[in-house]
């Protein structure tokens, strides 16, 4: 039975913590989408947030609601380890589902929630919403139309004061007790975004740190790949005093793209500069760019469900990047190079 066009897709989200802000303003922006209700184990914040965004009922118990609303999806917004149960329920209704990143702590446990959803026949979404800034989709634009000539080098970097000399993570304070961290939280956006970029990487490798001892994870990383041609390195730390005195960040932070004839400079201001060897052209991005990428993503996700279309980051592709992430753990954690495909079976 073909949808009516005219009738909004009806959802609810699950999770009302630092992520949900973000998605609720992207389902706001959406015309096609209604919030029907919103749950989280706090019911307070729910309410604050049903508050904020006119969203007409609030429950504690993510069962619940779904007893009480039949809906085409579900947007689950709350920490990895929550999600397969949060998952196989969703499936077992029929909703169709969008959940936030990093998708889950094992390769079994993704493996799972692929199978639940074909099974189901339900469609099921990564908010990878790195890729969809709008530096990036401008960067593989540029990359495709050979601006920079065959790109050779990547350089990606996140560098702030959140571990030290208190851990502080705001209203994501689980951070805390999670073994893995900033390669599973923040390098899992920029792996996707490679593979946006250039396809598929070739090896991984990678050196961590735990700067602050009462932390169960990592909060400094370098992490190297191979995607084709081009060498990535990607350089993250929550526990640095930024050497900028920029005050707004509107980038996640800078990034270099080198090709044989030119280079993109994204500064962490939000400049976007594409310079080559007899020309520098420049663009600005609004302020608002951050909160672009969710938007972008939410659209995304509804416009695949009214027409169809294949998402970018389903299941499977995700599992790519999955692979990538854990790959990196072996890497650093055994001191050599992981080999994409090759060495899948030493992950969990």
């Amino acid at each position: 039975m073909e949808r009516n066009m005219s009738e909004k897709l009806r959802g609810v989200i699950i999770g009302a913590g630092f992520a949900s802000g973000f998605h609720l303003s992207g389902w706001s922006n959406t015309p096609e989408v209604e919030i029907a209700a919103i749950c989280d184990l706090r019911k307070d914040r729910a309410e604050a947030r049903a508050s904020q965004f006119g969203i007409p009922k609030v429950y504690s118990s993510f069962r619940e609601m779904f007893d009480n609303h039949k809906v085409d999806f579900v947007d689950i917004a709350v920490p990895p380890a929550l999600h397969l149960e949060i998952i196989r329920e969703a499936a077992a209704r029929g909703y169709h589902i969008l959940c936030q990143k990093p998708i889950a702590p094992t390769m079994a446990e993704l493996r799972e929630m692929i199978v639940l959803t074909e099974n189901a026949g339900v469609r099921f979404m990564v908010n990878e919403n790195g890729r969809h800034q709008p530096w990036f989709r401008k960067a593989k634009e540029l990359i495709n139309s050979g601006t920079i000539g065959e790109p050779y080098y990547t350089y990606l970097a996140y560098r702030r004061r959140m571990s030290l000399p208190v851990a502080d993570f705001g209203d994501q304070n689980f951070f805390k007790t999670m073994p893995k961290l900033v390669i599973y939280e923040l390098g899992v956006h920029y792996l996707d975004t490679l593979r946006y970029l250039y396809g598929e990487a070739k090896s991984v490798f990678a050196l961590t740190h735990r700067a602050n001892p009462e932390l169960a994870g990592e909060e400094v990383a370098t992490v190297l790949a191979k995607f084709g041609t081009v060498n990535a390195v990607m350089d993250m730390s929550w526990a640095s005093l930024p050497a900028s005195t920029v005050k707004e960040w509107v980038s996640y932070g800078p990034c270099v793209i080198e090709g044989t004839e030119g280079t993109l400079h994204l500064e962490q201001n939000g400049r976007f500069r594409i310079i080559r060897d007899t020309c520098e052209e420049q663009i600005e991005f609004p302020k608002n760019s951050e909160f672009l990428a969710y938007q972008n993503a939410i659209q995304h996700f509804a416009d695949c469900l009214l027409t169809g279309k294949p998402f970018e980051t389903d299941g499977k592709d995700t599992l790519k990047t999955m692979e990538l992430v854990f790959g990196a753990y072996d890497a650093a954690e055994n001191n050599r190079v992981y080999e994409v495909g090759k060495d899948i079976s030493r992950l969990a």
